[in-house]
Order: structure tokens, then sequence, then C-alpha cells
């Protein structure tokens, strides 16, 4: 008798079962394991992974690497691959290459070459040396090429412009060199450009219109050749458009590209001008810095908004009064070195302050007790510690935002922000650890510090004329790079009254590891009443180590005080000296004349004897 359908159904399944059960573990289904990557790509694989020094990781050679997968997975460190399969004849391609963080990874292996069927490869935050070579021409499937934060130099290989499907491009944070690469106007597949922290020169080609499909774009320490915006066309999906420090020197269009929808737009440090109302048309969007340019002109009411974190510092020729700011307001504006007129402004006393700031014509005749001292406890609390005099760090626990400043109350010192992360939209502003320092000076003061992503600057207001010691507090509280030999780097630049005074500076390095203190003491003349202290990133260092936006400056505190013999003048001649000196003047003349008399004596009398002598031989004479 045939078996019932619900029997029979119950047998299929129990069959099924066991066939499952009889397949051997791993880490794809069953119907996979048959499956084994090509030999080709294996040999290539294995000798990329051998001249990095992951040989071991990587398993005995007979283990197929597409059933392995993954060998070193953490926030610092990464090396695993991705592969796609062909269900007809059970053989697996590598497409995804990931291998980052590995201070040890310094070489372009040539076999990497023979993965030709790569989409993906990132080998960011490496320590990879040497010109890119032209052979990445044999990986034309490349849809994201991430190289970012390596050491690599040399101009951008020409074979480069074989990868017509890339959509993901970051190229950061090396020393390549040459033009900007005209022919990267025909990856018109890219929606993620990033290219600045190098050596790269302008203009932005004209060509880069082509780029429609573009999401994010990031250009910036370009140097030489003057660029304009002719290049900016109507690109529906642009979110981010960041062009800092690009050398352009046009004014915005007088009818602006369609950019329905942008949110973050940075035009920092270029030589922009005309006039501020041409800002209008991006006043949608939440991010917008256009310090450090010549814009002209009245702040028009329309662009504050309460959602907007808005930067025009350093626009000398702005004018008039500023608009009213909204009382739900969530970020201040920065308007540090413009001339925006006080006098029917709320707070005018404070506004007429950062004025002078910028145009470095405070006067001094208001401070009718200039101050010789001055110190800040970056990010933390106030704090008193006790030296030979009493020393305060005033409280700098402000929030900055995305743009903003803060005047002390006693109007002695200022502190100006600006910068925010185009993917993380909130800043921290201030860091702070728990842990203790021990074995240094006032060691509270680095457990707290502020940061930013862009520039960071502060003012003294009011010293009197005269030599200073300034002294920088610094302790890397963010980024371990020991943790797991991590690749995590913060470098940035100070400026002290205008006068670079370090390069790409890097706390750790400088102090000998993670969360470790150290100082920088810098001898300083001021002449007017204002000491600026800017620390700016210049494009360089790491990302997003360990969080996105883990980058740009930080300082933990700052003092300024007069050196103990602030003119280099010798102490005066303490008066007991003055005696034995005035003896020895006394005996040194003393002496010279006696002998001067001695010498005329014996003249006198040679003259004598001579006389004698001839009247003696010649009485007629």
């Amino acid at each position: 008798m045939a078996p019932s359908p619900p029997l029979l159904l119950l047998l299929l399944v129990l069959t099924g079962l066991g066939l499952a059960a009889a397949q051997p573990e791993g880490p794809f289904p069953p119907f996979q394991q048959q499956r084994s990557t090509n030999a080709a790509d294996a040999a290539a694989l294995r000798a990329v992974f051998q001249q990095w020094g992951l040989a071991a990781a990587a398993g005995a050679p007979e283990e197929d690497p597409c059933q392995k997968r993954v060998w070193l997975q953490s926030f610092a460190t990464n090396a695993s691959i991705d592969c796609g399969c062909d269900a007809a004849n059970g053989e697996c391609r590598i497409t995804h290459l990931n291998v980052t963080g590995f201070w040890n990874i310094s070489v372009i292996p040539p076999a990497l070459f023979n993965l030709t069927e790569l989409v993906s490869l990132d080998l960011s935050n490496n320590n990879l040396s040497g010109s890119i070579p032209p052979e990445v021409s044999n990986l034309s499937k490349l849809e994201t090429w991430h190289f970012n934060n390596n050491k690599l130099s040399g101009p951008f290989p020409n074979e480069s412009s074989r990868l017509g499907s890339l959509q993901s491009l970051w190229m950061f944070d090396n020393y390549i060199e040459g033009l900007l690469p005209e022919f990267i106007a025909n990856f018109t597949n890219l929606t993620d450009l990033r290219i600045y922290g190098m050596k790269l020169r302008g203009p932005i080609p004209k060509n880069f219109s082509n780029l429609i499909n573009l999401e994010k774009l990031m250009l910036g320490d370009l140097d030489g050749g003057n660029s304009t915006f002719n290049f900016i066309a109507d690109w529906a999906n642009l979110s981010t458009l960041s062009l800092r420090k690009c050398g352009i020197i046009d004014q915005l269009p007088s009818t602006p590209p369609k950019l329905p929808k942008l949110t973050y737009l940075d035009l920092r440090s270029n030589n922009l001008s005309g006039s501020i109302q041409q800002l209008l048309p991006y006043r949608s969007s939440r991010y917008l810095y256009v310090g450090e340019n010549n814009f002209s002109g009245q702040l028009p009411s329309e662009i504050v908004q309460s959602s907007l974190a808005l930067d025009i510092s350093y626009n000398p020729l702005l004018n008039g009064s500023l608009p009213n700011i909204p009382a739900d307001r969530k970020w201040p504006i920065n308007y540090i070195g413009t001339s925006i007129d006080a006098s029917r402004t709320i707070n005018s006393e404070n506004l007429t302050l950062l004025n002078c700031l910028g145009m470095k014509e405070c006067n001094r005749t208001s401070y009718t007790n200039p101050i010789t001292s001055f110190a800040v406890n970056c990010g933390g609390k106030q704090k008193t510690y006790q030296d030979s005099l009493p020393i305060t760090f005033s409280d700098d626990t402000s929030n900055l935002g995305a743009a903003g400043i803060h005047v002390d109350t006693d109007k002695q010192w200022v502190v100006s922000h600006v910068g925010s992360d185009p993917v993380v939209s909130e800043s921290p502003g201030i860091v702070n650890t728990n842990q203790g320092f021990l074995g240094v000076d006032m060691p509270e003061l680095y457990q707290t510090a502020r940061t930013s992503r862009s520039a960071l600057s502060y003012y003294v207001v009011g010293l009197s004329n005269g030599k200073y010691t300034v002294q920088l507090f610094f302790a890397e509280i963010v980024i371990d790079s020991q943790l797991n030999h991590g690749p995590g780097r913060r470098l940035f630049n100070i400026d002290i009254q205008d006068q670079n005074i370090k390069t790409d500076f890097d706390i750790t390095k400088e102090a000998g590891g993670f969360r470790r203190p150290m100082n920088i003491t810098y001898e300083v003349t001021v002449d007017n009443p204002v000491l600026k202290i800017h620390l700016y990133w210049n494009g360089r260092g790491t990302c997003c180590i360990p969080y996105e936006g883990a980058y740009g400056p930080l300082v933990s505190a700052i003092r300024v005080f007069r050196p103990k013999n602030p003119n280099n003048i010798p102490p005066p001649t303490p008066p007991r000296s003055a005696r034995p000196d005035n003896k020895r003047r006394g005996v040194v003349v003393g002496i010279a004349a006696l002998c001067i008399a001695m010498a005329v004596i014996s003249s006198s009398v040679a003259y004598l004897w001579w006389k004698w002598v001839s009247l003696v031989k010649h009485p007629n004479a």
C-alpha cells in the first residue's frame, strides 16, 4: 500500500535532514561547500600575504581562501576578503580585499594586480610607500579604491584612467604630487571623491562637471593654479561639498547650480570675493563655512537660521550690523575678524572685542590694568595650583558647537572654533579620560582637552608689551596608536602670532606614547594687545580611528607668562662689587701715573747729563 501524503512528506523531511547532517561543517551553506577559489586568485593572494607578513595568518597552502575569508578584524586592523562564486562551475573569484591598519605593510606586491576580478580594494591606514604601480590598470572592475593615510608618493599614474567603473575613490593623506589629474572627470560613476592633504596642484579641471553622480566631493590643500567655480554643475545628489584651501579666486556664480540635497558646504581658506548675499541659495544647508575669504557687504538676516552652523570669520570686508540671532539658535555664529558694527547689536561689548581681535586694533587704553599672565584648562573646569605664585587655569567648558566663540567673563581671553565632520554631524568638542597621569605636575590638566575638526584659536587680550613664554600642554587621550599596533595618527599645525611653529604635529609621537603628557614652550614678543594661538587641521592624519571624526587639533591647557628676565637685560651689578672695582681702577690709574712721572724724570736726567758732558768737552762753545 502506498504511503499516505502526510507520511511521504515526513519521510522526505527526515531524508533531507539526514543529508544535511552528513555535510561537513564550514562557514558556508551546504550547497556552497564544493566550491573552491580560482587557482590563480588563490596563488596571487598567498603571494601578497606572504610579502606582507600575513602568510601565517593565511593558513596552510591547501586552505581555500574563499572558505576562510576573514583573518584579522578589529577597529584597528583588518585582513579579509570576499568572493563571488559561479553556480555553474563551482569556482569562486576574489572580489573584495580589505587589508588596513598594519604598520609593517610598506610595499605594494606585484601579485596584487593579478586579482583582476577585484571590485573593492581597501589599503587605507597602512605604511605603504613608493609610487602607485601602473599595473593598477589591470584592476579595471574596481568600484571602490581606498588607499588613504599612507606614504605613497610620485604622480597619480595615467594608467589609473582605465578604472572607469570607480564609484568611491579615497586618496587623501599621502605625498602624491603633480597636477590634479583631469582624467578623474571620466569616472562618471563616482559618488564619493576625497582628495586632500597631499602635494597636488590646481586648478580644479573644468571637466569635473561631468561627475554628475557625486554625493560627496572633498577637495583641499591644492597648491598653485587658481581655480574657479566653473567645474560645479547641477549635481542632483550632492550632499557634501568641501573645497577647503583650493586656491579659488572666483565669485560665487550669479546663477547658482542646482544642489537640492546639499547639507554641508565648506569654502574656507580661499580668495572668494563678491557680496555675502551670494550665499543665500545655500541657506538650507546645515553647515556653511566661508571663513578666511574676502566676501563683502552686510550679512543677510535670512541666513542666520537656528539650525545652520555658520562661519564668516576673517572676511574683513563685511560690514554693517549683525542680524538678531534667534533665541532658539542651536549654534552661535563665528564672526571673528569681520568689521560688523556693534552699535545696534545685543552684547555689543563682546562684539567690539571680537572685531578688534581680527583687526588687531584693540584699544589698549580700554585696559586700565594690563595683564602679564594667562592660563586656561582647555575643555575642563577651573583649576588652581600653588607654585611660587598661585596659578589659576580658567574654566573652558562652553559648548562651541560646529562654529562658535566664547568670550571669558573678564574679557581677557576668547576661544574660537570652526569645524564639523561631513559624515558625523556632531563634534565632541571636548574629550576627557578618567585615567590618571603619574609623575607629572598638574596631572588633572591632561584629563580633559578641547578638540576641533578644522580650526581652534585662543586669543589673549590686554597683555602689556614685552616678552612672554607660551606653554602648550598636550596628551593624546583619544587615538591609541599602540593598541593592536593600530594606525591612528592625529596630525595638525600650530601657529603663534601667525608664525608656524609646528607642522604635522603628532602628540603621541612627540610624547612617546598614548596618554603621555608633553609640553611645548615658545618665546614670543607681544607688541599689541592680542596674542593669538592657532591650532588647525591640514588635511592629514587618520579620519576614523577609533571612531568617525577622530582627527584635528587637540590641546589640554595653555599658559602664558612673563619669563623671569623678560627683556634679556643683564641684571644690575650689586653695590658690594662696586668698591673692589673702584679700588682696582684706582690702582691701575696710580701705576700709570707713576710710570709717566718716572719716564719724565728719566728723560730730564738724561738731558741734563748730556748737556753737562757737552760743556766739559767744549768749554768755549
